[in-house]
């Protein structure tokens, strides 16, 4: 039992209030009722450590009393006790070999580690290679990315560890879902709020961007909040530097080459147009309502496997009678 606990134990008995001397076996008893408590919620205490300081504690005070007055709040003493016996047991440990998703991209083409298909596992340690990344998908959809030189153990279904280098998550097209996906770092853990962001671990700084959404920032030394637009720029010891950074800038250029391929098969022209400027960082823009009403009763068929993001705008597009006009912050769709 844990210096800590017998505090708490023996602090809650001494505001349990002043008593009398009562008889040993009756003391015993007590102490055993409260012992009981406490293994079936934590781990068995050291008896003969734990049995001292509460007899220490109870044959402190001689004062005269009630039964009554130390028996009921020794009772609500056993229930913290039992409270903390909860509280500070350790968290369970990760089940592994848990499917988690697949491979859905290996850009590396000298690393024979990792193939396109195969499962990730929690409890797995996934490492890409100098000369590409590795994009995942996880089972409900989520969507984690490698930059090349990158190292993450996939700790459970909602929980990474970045060892090194540099991860992307995207959690959805929505914002503040049920849970966060976490990602801890050796330099603080990074939790999201929705749904789109960057979390570099390089060294012993952490540098975190956010494309959408928001993230939750926490360290040893402070809690941050970084919103859509920002990227904060943590150094031990040096405070924190906010910059901008746009969803379209050059920086995730990286991210762009590694998103999923997506599966156009019956889906409509809309559907696809928004993935690719959500993929992209643009924004969609439609010349008019009724031509974004063409593109939602435009169905798609194909496969673009081989096609990222940027490649698949046009070669969608092409085979429609839409025109289309890709900027740098914007897809303009237009009559033919």
């Amino acid at each position: 039992m844990s210096e800590r606990n017998e505090q708490a134990l023996a602090r809650l008995l001494q505001l349990a209030g002043r008593s009398e001397r009562i008889d040993e076996d009756i003391e015993r008893r007590v102490y055993e009722a409260v012992r009981k408590e406490w293994v079936a919620s934590s781990q068995p205490p050291d008896d003969s450590r734990v049995y001292r300081n509460v007899r220490r504690e109870w044959r402190r005070s001689s004062a005269p009393s009630r039964m009554r007055r130390w028996v009921v709040p020794l009772a609500m003493a056993a229930a913290v006790v039992l409270a903390i016996g909860v509280v500070l047991q350790p968290a369970p440990p990760t089940t592994p070999n848990v499917p988690l998703g697949e491979f859905v991209r290996v850009a590396d083409a000298q690393s024979n580690a990792h193939r396109v298909g195969d499962e990730v596992r929690s409890g797995d340690t996934v490492t890409s290679g100098p000369s590409g990344g590795i994009s995942i998908l996880l089972a409900d959809g989520e969507s984690v990315r490698l930059d090349r030189d990158t190292t993450v153990v996939f700790a459970g279904r909602d929980h990474l560890r970045l060892l090194d280098g540099r991860v992307y998550a995207d959690t959805g097209n929505y914002v503040y879902r049920d849970r966060a996906l976490v990602i801890e770092t050796g330099n603080g853990t990074v939790t999201d709020v929705g749904t789109q962001f960057s979390v570099d671990a390089r060294g012993a700084s952490l540098d975190v961007a956010v494309r959408e959404g928001r993230v939750d920032v926490r360290n040893d030394e402070q809690e941050l909040v970084a919103v859509a637009g920002e990227r904060l720029l943590i150094e031990p010891g040096q405070g924190v530097e906010v910059r901008e950074i746009s969803p379209h800038d050059d920086y995730w250029g990286w991210v762009t080459g590694l998103a999923p391929a997506y599966d156009i098969e019956n889906r409509s022209l809309l559907d696809f147009l928004r993935w690719a400027a959500r993929e992209t960082g643009r924004e969609l823009v439609f010349e008019d309502s009724d031509l974004r009403m063409a593109a939602m009763r435009t169905d798609l068929h194909g496969s673009l496997e081989d096609f990222g993001p940027e490649e698949a705008i046009p070669a969608v597009l092409s085979t429609t009678s839409f025109r289309y006009h890709v900027a740098v912050d914007r897809i303009v769709i237009s009559r033919d």
